[in-house]
């Protein structure tokens, strides 16, 4: 894993602090980087991640459309956005109590998976 991920994954998570949770992984949902606030996972969320990706892949060919470009969630006690790049799925999920900011997050982590997609 480059350093330069690194910093730039544990800067951007600093910057947002509704996020519960920041993960970062290829494609097939191995893992690249991640933090949560709390012990979880990491490697399972983004192996399921992964799998929803390829689902959502194959609904959206079969509407005849194309890329899956991001994946929203709205879970018990929170929010998860899933957002597929070239070469990364980029996990962010978040409380309820950040319902009055979730586009604004949703944007910032767009915004963080274009930047670091040359850095995977």
């Amino acid at each position: 894993m480059s350093e330069k991920l690194v910093n730039a994954a544990t800067e951007f998570r600093d910057k947002i602090p509704e996020l519960e949770g920041l993960l970062i992984g290829k494609l097939d949902g191995t893992k690249l980087w991640a933090d949560t606030l709390v012990e979880l996972k990491h490697d399972f969320i983004l192996s399921s991640a992964s799998v929803v990706v390829r689902a959502m892949k194959k609904l959206s060919e079969s509407l005849d459309k194309k890329k899956v470009k991001i994946i929203d969630g709205e879970i018990e006690e929170g929010y998860i956005t899933i957002i597929v790049s070239k070469k990364a799925i980029l996990v962010g999920f978040y409380g309820e109590d950040a319902r009055s900011q979730v586009g604004i997050i949703k944007k910032n982590l767009r915004t963080f998976a274009t930047q670091i997609e040359k850095l995977i």
